[in-house]
């Protein structure tokens, strides 16, 4: 095989988006949390998409890095799809799809996007799709792992969407007795962001051992 044919493989740039995707989309995430001054993001009183409002100096960064990074990890999902070895692995994989879409919507439709386009506020529902479908996706993609006996695979898959759900369950339980109900809602927002996409690195990472594994004896 060429160098150019290796380079070009579609199963091997798949894998890659797999990798680059939810690097550029977590990375910008926290990035602008650091960049962005007191006034647009604190993590005690801000959810990270006020980031995303058109006044934050980090307007593009945020939703740039939500919109590119999810556009670039999708083609990995092809890859997932076209490699899945149950109904259950396929059915995880639309929802994790899903949730990536959803996760696009954030950065589409950014807070205060009314004001420039769409009557309706799709932010909400975007946010939603996102929170919602990234734990179940997890679970039934490692569900259909185990079937198939990757043990510790499908323990990772399971682990990274129990972490999302006690992020969320921690929130609410202090929320019930907190003077203000909002307070520190970006906390379990970006533990949700990181389990989704450093689960998504790591199925990458697992899909490189078959696909890379030849990599000096393919190259003449």
């Amino acid at each position: 095989m060429s160098s150019l044919e290796y380079d070009i493989d579609p199963e091997r740039l798949a894998i890659r988006a797999g990798l680059v995707g939810p690097s550029v989309a977590v990375g910008a995430m926290l990035l602008a949390t650091v960049l962005a001054p007191p006034e647009t993001f604190t993590w005690q009183t801000r959810a990270l998409s006020d980031m995303g409002r058109t006044t934050a100096a980090t307007f593009w960064l945020f939703n740039g890095g939500l919109i590119i990074g999810g556009l670039c990890g999708l083609p990995f999902f092809w890859y997932l799809w076209s490699t899945a070895r149950n109904g259950l692995e396929r059915v995880g994989i639309v929802i994790a799809t899903l949730a990536v879409v959803g996760l696009i919507g954030v950065g589409v439709f950014f807070l205060g996007h009314t004001d420039y386009y769409l009557a309706t506020d799709m932010h909400g529902p975007a946010a939603l799709t996102f929170f919602v479908l990234a734990p179940i996706a997890q679970w039934v993609i490692g569900t259909g792992q185990a079937l198939e006996g990757e043990t510790r695979l499908a323990l990772a898959s399971f682990w990274f969407g129990i972490g999302q759900t006690v992020g969320w369950t921690g929130w609410l339980l202090w929320r019930a007795g907190a003077a203000d109900p909002w307070q520190w809602f970006a906390v379990p927002e970006a533990i949700a962001a990181i389990a989704f996409g450093g689960w998504i690195f790591l199925l990458a990472r697992d899909a490189q051992k078959p696909s890379f594994g030849n990599d000096e004896t393919d190259i003449h």
